[in-house]
């Protein structure tokens, strides 16, 4: 009996070995505790490691990432601002002092500013302030998620299953904020790689939520003037002992229910470089996740994976001009790197450029452009390397050289001259 355990044991481990394999690496055991984990380059999109990162599962509180990129789109489009007050309904009031359920305590008839309960929602997870700001322009539950859906779409995640703004499950809203001819017990779910494009997302295009996501603690001022202090449920930014050396824990967002067990979308900084790590169902206490995602980003360290610059095409280092001088103005894509180990071959890839169009016509930038202006993206095709959009790699592209506008005269004689 004792042999077969350990022979039971043996394939257990070598199941593991198999089913776990960091992106552009050998295969190794799981890194991570959990029944999902993925750590990317948030600049490039490359997935560097992965464990059942495919695999839909239901998320609870990392919701409110996409929940706050939908606010602020909408404050990008001018239907909101971050000084906007909301009004507290009964409903969300309910919610807001549930001891059940993380809370800021937001009372009933008080108006807080969008920028108050994007803070609540992000630092405290507070899950009333979270429903306040989906309804902030007047939205139910089923219209908000309209608008989550069409934002994870547009993202690259086209699967998740949306059923509100928070995380919780259908039964655990107030009747009117339930959304109809929808199981009670359905809650909001989507892979870790899908969780990775929308922490990425809004890292690279909303930086004041970004840091408002890695701020430690918040004041939140009650209607009758006093104020409180929230505090990050992020461990990371607040215990040091789950620091790695050499890695700055940045920010994003925790997430807790029984389905989802112990989740955490993290965001932090190495080697220069912007990295997302997702762990969901963290297997354990509430600290687990902090311990899974220490130890995934202890594994980058130990393997001495680096970020290593990859050269644009000769073809793709100069853009061709129109109206102005030079006649083709050099390019670079400074975030365009792979990690790799020490010693380890770069893969073969072939980049793509992309202009702006509000800079560009028929694949030729128009003058004038100062140096450093962003003109445009670079996608690279790689063989064997997992990235969050089908094996490709992104980065932005700049000019390197000032482009002027110049006469049709001065243009033709260049050309003729060379």
């Amino acid at each position: 009996m004792k042999k077969l355990r350990q022979l039971l044991a043996l394939l257990l481990a070598l199941l593991c070995v198999s089913s776990v394999a960091p992106a552009g690496h050998a295969a190794t055991a799981a890194v991570v505790d959990a029944k999902a984990a993925v750590l990317v380059d948030a600049q490039t999109g490359q997935i560097i490691y992965q464990q059942n990162a495919q695999q839909k599962l239901p998320i609870a509180s990392i919701s409110k990432l996409l929940t706050v990129l939908v606010i602020e789109d909408e404050i990008a489009h001018g239907d909101l601002n971050w000084d906007t007050r909301v009004a507290i309904s009964k409903d969300v009031a309910a919610v807001a002092n549930n001891p059940e359920y993380s809370n800021a305590g937001l009372q009933q008839g008080a108006t807080y500013t969008v920028g108050e309960l994007i803070q609540a929602a992000l630092i405290k997870s507070a899950d009333g302030a979270t429903l306040a700001l989906a309804g902030a322009v007047g939205d139910s539950t089923a219209a908000f998620n309209q608008k989550m859906q069409k934002k994870a779409r547009a993202l690259g995640v086209k699967d998740a299953q949306i059923v509100n703004a928070v995380g919780l499950q259908n039964e655990d809203l107030p009747t009117k904020l339930q959304v109809k001819g929808v199981s009670g017990k359905a809650e909001n779910e989507m892979s870790a790689t899908d969780v990775a494009k929308i922490a990425s997302y809004l890292l690279a295009h909303y930086p004041r939520a970004a840091r408002v996501a890695g701020q430690r603690t918040m004041q939140l001022t009650t209607p009758n003037g006093a104020s409180k202090t929230l505090t990050n449920i992020n461990q990371l930014l607040t215990n040091a002992a789950y620091a790695v050396a050499g890695v700055k824990y940045t920010g994003l967002k925790t997430g807790t229910s029984h389905a989802a067990g112990y989740c955490l979308a993290s965001s932090a900084t190495y080697q220069g470089r912007t990295l997302v790590a997702v762990v969901l169902h963290a297997n354990g206490t509430t600290t687990s996740r902090f311990t899974a995602t220490q130890h995934l980003y202890q594994w980058l360290v130990d393997q001495q994976i680096q970020p290593r610059q990859l050269t644009l095409s000769a073809q793709a280092k100069r853009i061709t001009v129109k109206g102005g001088l030079p006649l083709k103005v050099p390019v670079q894509a400074p975030a365009l790197v792979v990690w790799t180990k020490p010693g380890a071959s770069l893969p073969k890839y072939q980049a793509v450029v992309k202009l702006n169009p509000r800079l560009a016509t028929n694949d030729a930038l128009r003058a004038p452009l100062k140096r450093g202006t962003k003109v445009g993206t670079v996608s690279v095709k790689t063989t064997g390397l997992p990235s969050l959009t089908r094996h490709r790699l992104h980065a932005d592209l700049y000019t390197t050289q000032q482009v002027d506008k110049a006469s049709f005269i001065r243009i033709l004689w260049h050309r003729l001259v060379g």
